[in-house]
């Protein structure tokens, strides 16, 4: 269990200061590239990540959760990882025009063309990721995420500057992914796993079938709700539901993306050992809640001085749709969870009848909102969640005994941190003018309060996360009196 703290210590830290750079690069984005263009560059990326879906059939994932990694299955999913990237980019390549012409936006053929270069890339990166995946190598990957953020950050900024407009997304893409690429083949040199083989494609295939297929339907199905929001509304608003959403997705991309990067590796590291899967989860949510929520009830509270500070005036109709998703996003109780269980247990065509039940109840959902607007679709996501989290929860309770009575009481001591969090921090805000007269000095004087409910709440109702703490700044006492020791040694003692 040690080294899955480790690993989920590593990611999250990993993903705080890449989360970081992001919203730096944003800040200065948003200033030099309008939501119009943004929005067209969403529809390029949307695109791509279709394409990233259909090849997760030459899954990564295979990697982390087969039991025996054998060097037949290394080439095979290289083999298959490689074959299948060419066939998209020749698909894609030729489909570019058609596609521009869809949306009445000539220069996203370019941006799809451009970025081709990039997705070639994780043929070579994303089986390399697998290893260091399967190895809770999280310090590596973290290291390389960095790297790649800073690259991304640098290059998109620079082509903006220059009056790339959205092709600046597309350039970016491609010089951080090389990058990326060339990082993860340095520290996981695995040059066995290049000589091109099949041997073991029906072992890879028959479990990728159903990961990878689950993956691209959820993916086709965003690309289709993104595709009819580009055609029947504008890109402008395309863009304005991305940033809201990006901005909504803040606590999980820090605070829950080291989990959710660890979860598949220990949840099956816990399968292999027969260990008890059931209390694992109950414990992940009941720890994951306690951060998740008062992050998300602050983002609606702070939905303006956030909206102000990082996207500048020409983004001001964000800030009721952050106020929208993010309270649907509450709803998500066991977020990050739920997939990479049920594929750790092996049951991977559960998880792809899954993803059809899903897709069949928000896509309609989608669709139906586009036609009243952009806030209907926004308002939209409160059903969409929850339809997700409960057929996700009943597969995931069909597989481990878990009680309806264990899930409850996993959250209501995560329900009452939040209020005595959030209620404070809530009557400052009135007593401030409100949300809309919050400046930086005052918003951190909310984020402070909130804070401070947040100690007191854990203290108070006794949150199991009190003792992760505990043992974390243990850890880090320890940790900072070795350095001290090390930088000075005992003198050498004279005859």
């Amino acid at each position: 269990m040690s080294s899955i703290r480790s690993a989920v210590l590593y990611s999250t830290a990993g993903k705080y200061a890449t989360t970081v750079i992001g919203l730096a690069t944003t800040a200065v984005v948003a200033r030099l590239i309008s939501p119009h263009e943004y929005g067209i560059a969403v529809l390029g990326m949307a695109t791509l990540a279709v394409a990233n879906a259909v090849r997760e059939l030459g899954s990564t994932a295979y990697l982390v959760q087969v039991e025996e990694l054998t060097e037949d299955r290394l080439r095979g999913v290289f083999t298959i990882n490689l074959c299948i990237s060419v066939a998209l980019a020749l698909v894609v390549a030729l489909g570019a025009p058609l596609i521009a012409n869809l949306f009445g936006q000539p220069g996203l053929a370019l941006f799809l063309h451009i970025s081709l270069v990039g997705f070639l890339t994780g043929s070579v990166a994303f089986p390399l990721y697998g290893l260091l995946s399967r190895d809770l190598a999280y310090r590596k990957l973290s290291a390389v995420a960095i790297c790649s953020a800073i690259v991304n950050s640098a290059a998109l900024i620079i082509f903006a500057a220059l009056e790339f407009s959205f092709q600046s997304f597309a350039l970016a893409n491609v010089i951080s992914g090389l990058t990326g690429a060339l990082l993860l083949f340095w520290l996981k040199p695995a040059r066995a796993m290049f000589r091109p083989g099949f041997a073991a494609w029906r072992d890879i295939l028959s479990f990728s079938l159903f990961t990878g297929g689950a993956s691209l339907l959820h993916r086709a199905s965003d690309y289709l709700a993104v595709a009819v929001l580009g055609v029947v509304l504008t890109p402008g608003a395309v863009g304005l539901l991305n940033r809201a959403t990006q901005i909504c997705q803040f606590p999980e991309r820090t605070i829950l993306a080291g989990v959710t990067e660890v979860a598949l590796p220990a949840f099956s590291d816990l399968a292999r050992r027969k260990q008890d899967l059931a209390a694992t989860y109950l414990g992940a949510i009941e720890k994951l809640t306690v951060f998740m929520w008062p992050c998300l009830a602050l983002t609606i509270l702070l939905a303006h001085p956030l909206v102000r500070g990082f996207l500048g005036s020409d983004w001001l109709e964000v800030i009721p749709l952050v106020q929208i998703i993010a309270g649907a996003l509450i709803l998500n109780f066991p977020p990050g969870l739920n997939y990479p269980l049920i594929v750790a247990m092996g049951k991977t065509r559960r998880l792809f009848v899954l993803a059809i039940l899903q897709i069949s109840i928000a896509l309609p959902i989608v669709l139906i909102a586009a036609q009243l607007g952009m806030f209907a679709v926004a308002w939209s996501t409160y059903l969409i969640v929850l339809a997700g989290v409960i057929t996700s929860t009943v597969a995931v309770r069909g597989l481990i005994d878990i009680p309806l009575s264990s899930l409850f009481a996993s959250m209501y001591r995560s329900l009452g941190v939040t209020a005595v969090s959030i209620l404070p921090a809530t009557g400052l805000v009135m007593l401030l003018g409100g949300p809309v007269s919050l400046g930086a000095v005052n918003s951190l004087a909310v984020l402070g309060t909130a804070a401070l409910g947040w100690l007191a709440g854990i203290v108070a109702l006794s949150h199991p996360i009190r003792s992760e703490i505990k043992s974390l700044f243990a850890g880090l006492q320890r940790r900072l009196r070795r350095i001290r020791v090390g930088s000075h040694p005992e003198a050498p003692k004279s005859d």
